[in-house]
């Protein structure tokens, strides 16, 4: 005798349809860890070395003042020579750095564009092209100094500038401050994220919470900071970088080696 089997095992069932969750717990992890790369030690050791070295206050001033000419500015044969400049420089760039700026430029170039794209509707057409070329040329400066450019070399280029240490240090940690909340609030999001199951119901409810605790967890980093700059009799003076300088004997000594 064959068995047979029961009906409930024959039947097609359908499957329960599953409504849309939300999924910003999962795509605000993916940017903070995009974030954290940025910032990390190792990511900025693997990056390839450049070939050509400035001095950071005069690549500031540099970017400073390309960016103050480039608005102020209306000649359009004047706009096509800093382009030239800036497509040299990028010429000399390694492949790293020269994707990493044209995408960026291109991306920022495009949102700029668009928000502004109602306003060059009622202007001329050459007033369009020129406005467009100042703004992308302005963006391609800031992504390439960006780039080409550490976040402490940012800090002694304001130091040999001479700017208020009280500037350099509310710089200095914000971005300090920003790597260790952004740290803390992924470590957040993943606790949240594995102890949650099922649909969540209320998810801005949730990103209340989150928030209210990074506030709280600033504040005591902001007390920690405090008492621990006490402690160690911190009165916000950075030391300048020392200049180095060449005897002539040292000058003598490469001559003769190079013969």
């Amino acid at each position: 005798m064959t068995a047979k089997l029961p009906t409930w095992l024959t039947d097609d069932t359908p499957l329960p349809t599953v409504k849309k969750q939300h999924h910003f717990l999962a795509q605000n992890i993916r940017h903070l860890e995009q974030l954290l790369q940025h910032f990390s030690q190792a990511t900025e050791q693997a990056r390839p070395q450049l070939k050509h070295y400035w001095p950071p206050q005069i690549k500031l001033l540099t970017t400073l003042g390309v960016v103050l000419l480039l608005s102020l500015n209306q000649n359009p044969l004047l706009l096509w020579l800093i382009l030239l400049v800036e497509l040299g420089l990028l010429l000399f760039l390694p492949n790293f750095y020269l994707r990493q700026i044209l995408r960026q430029t291109l991306i920022s170039s495009g949102v700029a564009l668009f928000l502004i794209l109602p306003s060059l509707l009622l202007t001329t057409p050459a007033s369009v092209v020129v406005f467009s070329l100042k703004t992308s040329l302005i963006l391609l400066t800031l992504t390439y100094y960006r780039a080409t450019s550490t976040f402490s070399q940012v800090v002694q280029a304001l130091k040999q500038l001479h700017c208020p240490n009280g500037l350099i240090f509310v710089i200095d940690i914000t971005l300090t401050y920003l790597k260790m909340l952004a740290e803390f609030l992924l470590g957040l999001l993943q606790a949240v994220s594995l102890r949650t199951v099922g649909p969540t119901a209320h998810p801005y409810r949730t990103i209340g919470l989150l928030f209210g605790t990074l506030y709280l967890k600033t504040r005591d980093y902001a007390l920690a900071l405090y008492a621990a700059m006490e402690a160690r009799g911190f009165i916000g003076d950075y030391p300048a970088a020392p200049h180095t300088t060449k005897k002539r004997r040292g000058h003598r000594y490469l001559f003769l080696r190079g013969r």
